[in-house]
């Protein structure tokens, strides 16, 4: 019976350790969702080739971002091509790397994490480009914070959500005003931000690798709590203060890709 409670409270931690990522997973399906959206509707406005302008922006980001995670997890970089497009197989950069299959920090930590790279590599140029031409568009906007019971706790839910809904209605005032027509600055902005966020999302390929890594990183989610009762509460102690950070720069991604997204539904009906 013992034993028996002992791997409940062990499977309960783990599904609060996976809470307290919840909002970073929900901010980069969100941004899967509608940039692959939008590329899909671009693609059939305006051609492949009509898209390669923006593609030469976020592309090289891109494949940036799975690079140095790779060396970041001691993967060995074979060959990074930031940027060659191919119209037969509708690649536009690629990057080759090999990793010891017998380490477990290789195959389940560094292979996912390279696989997700982009969603962060480029938030960050996104972000720093915003700071840069639109600081208006994320300065006084922060969200409350995220605990392992955010789910759990329906009034903290419900202001996170509410927190949510009026920064984004706040940010598409900032955007769309009729102010920005007249700034050099913001369609620099809007050129390179566009083209970042439509090539944030990991292809096919760099999910190759991906899933079954995934299931080893739970389990080993599940045995670090079972070996360790309050590893959720080091998390939240020591890791929370990180995930504030990231969180921002995601979020401000999934708005330029719903940004996006509504300017490919406009196009696609001129």
């Amino acid at each position: 019976m013992i034993i028996i409670h002992y791997l409940l409270n062990a499977l309960t931690n783990s599904l609060k350790t996976i809470l307290l990522f919840l909002p970073i997973v929900a901010s980069c399906i969100v941004i899967e969702i509608l940039s692959g959206f939008a590329n899909r509707r671009f693609a059939r406005r305006f051609g492949w080739c009509g898209a390669l302008p923006l593609a030469l922006i976020g592309t090289p980001i891109h494949e940036l971002s799975h690079a140095i995670v790779a060396l970041l997890t001691g993967h060995r970089i074979q060959e990074l091509v930031l940027f060659r497009p191919n119209f037969l197989t509708g690649e536009l950069g690629h990057i080759k790397h090999s990793w010891n299959e017998r380490n477990p920090f290789h195959k389940y930590i560094g292979n996912p994490l390279i696989a997700v790279a982009p969603f962060f590599g480029g938030s960050l140029v996104i972000y720093l480009l915003t700071k840069l031409l639109m600081p208006q568009l994320i300065e006084g906007n922060t969200l409350p914070i995220l605990s392992s019971n955010i789910i759990s706790n329906f009034p903290q839910f419900k202001l996170y959500i509410n927190t949510i809904f009026e920064r984004t209605v706040c940010m598409l005032k900032i955007f769309f005003n009729w102010g920005n027509l007249l700034n050099i600055r913001f369609y620099i902005y809007v050129i390179f931000a566009f083209g970042i966020s439509l090539h944030l999302t990991p292809s096919r390929q760099d999910f190759a690798h991906f899933w079954s890594s995934l299931f080893g990183l739970l389990f080993i989610v599940f045995v670090l709590n079972l070996i360790f009762p309050n590893f959720v509460g080091f998390l939240e102690l020591h890791f929370v203060s990180f995930i504030l950070k990231l969180h921002p720069l995601l979020s401000l991604a999934a708005f330029l890709s719903f940004i996006i997204a509504i300017m490919a539904i406009v196009f696609f009906f001129i």
